[in-house]
């Protein structure tokens, strides 16, 4: 059994950890698996009404995709995806608890949760732009949802890393707190949520998203995943991935 993802449930408040520290909690494919099946695996009325999804140790809540494993599986992206939709569709809300970096498709898989609570030494961003990719547009979507437009496109036209304080500015988290009182002040929210009636919190929720959801014409969608198709094709991105993986500045030439 891989310990890749560990949950532990206390008093209605499951812990779920991404457990790869050496790694600053990456996202491969066989850890996205047990991610999304921990997290289907939460149903409404259950011993679970609130959930903190956190990385292990302090140095990261998620420094993003392991983007050589990812990207060498077929439909990749659509792992990640598919996993950042069963936070979202969890009955229960989920409090991202961020130490350190929550960057890249991390920052995406914060940003799907209920409730950002971070550090006040920690750091935001996504940054496909800097190897070269155009990011899943649903995802765009919740971030245009979430922050605005102008804060989007700050966001995905940089590929900026921002501080706690400037990330609280955008609307990007809910809370900035003293390092130190992180811990406490997560648990103090998922405790205050688990003593709601939990049927009524999950509808809540339910109710939310739908609000928030918009439907794209089939023309849309489909001139849109061209678009990500076409960039994933491209020369730049095969350097963007390469300089990531030697640890250098790409050279970009637009082709």
């Amino acid at each position: 059994m891989s310990d890749l993802v560990l949950a532990e449930t206390k008093e209605y408040v499951c812990t779920v950890t991404l457990n790869r520290p050496d790694k600053r909690n990456a996202l491969n494919p066989e850890l996205l698996r047990l991610l999304k099946d921990t997290f289907q695996s939460i149903q409404p009325g259950g011993d679970v009404r609130a959930v903190v999804l956190r990385g292990m140790g302090e140095k990261a809540f998620c420094a993003g995709a392991d983007l050589t494993a990812v990207l060498s599986e077929e439909g990749g992206g659509d792992i990640i995806q598919d996993t950042i939709e069963s936070v979202i569709a969890c009955p229960c809300p989920v409090i991202a608890m961020i130490y350190g970096y929550a960057v890249g498709a991390g920052c995406d898989l914060a940003a799907a949760c209920d409730f950002r609570i971070i550090a006040d030494s920690a750091r935001m961003g996504i940054n496909p732009v800097k190897i070269g990719l155009v990011y899943a547009p649903k995802a765009i979507a919740r971030f245009i949802n979430l922050i605005g437009p102008g804060y989007t496109r700050e966001l995905f036209f940089t590929g900026r890393f921002f501080t706690a304080q400037r990330a609280e500015e955008m609307g990007l988290v809910n809370y900035v707190v003293p390092e130190d009182e992180l811990l406490s002040t997560t648990y103090s929210l998922a405790r205050e949520i688990a003593e709601n009636a939990p049927l009524a919190v999950a509808g809540a929720k339910s109710v939310i998203n739908k609000l928030l959801h918009r439907q794209l014409s089939p023309e849309d969608e489909a001139e849109m995943r061209t678009i990500v198709r076409h960039a994933r094709q491209t020369e730049d991105m095969k350097e963007g991935v390469q300089a990531f993986a030697e640890r250098r500045k790409p050279e970009f030439r637009g082709k």
